[in-house]
């Protein structure tokens, strides 16, 4: 257990299912570094899907509402251990 002291717990929520992931991360970890995470799996496998392009996945988190921008870390967002960090797909505008 000691080595979770500096680490925090969150639950990622699938953005199109009812699913969910706990990990303990550091706070150092950057959103861009948890999608990578997330993208790669565990032994259970990937929890997400290679992103389609022009929808990247994007972080935030549920209490706040507070995006986590790729080279943000988990600190600086505020995020705090036991929070649920929504895992949403932005999408292209007709047109582009």
């Amino acid at each position: 257990m000691e080595n979770n002291n500096n680490r925090i717990e969150v639950t990622f929520t699938h953005p199109r299912s009812h699913e969910s992931f706990t990990a303990f991360l550091s706070p150092q970890c950057t959103g861009q570094k948890a999608i990578q995470g997330l993208i790669a799996g565990n032994r259970n496998g990937p929890f997400l899907e290679p992103a389609a392009a022009g929808r990247p996945y994007e972080l935030a988190v549920k209490s706040s509402g507070r995006a986590i921008t790729p080279n943000m870390t988990f600190e600086e967002a505020g995020v705090v251990n036991g929070d649920v960090i929504e895992v949403r797909q932005g999408g292209m505008g007709a047109g582009l």
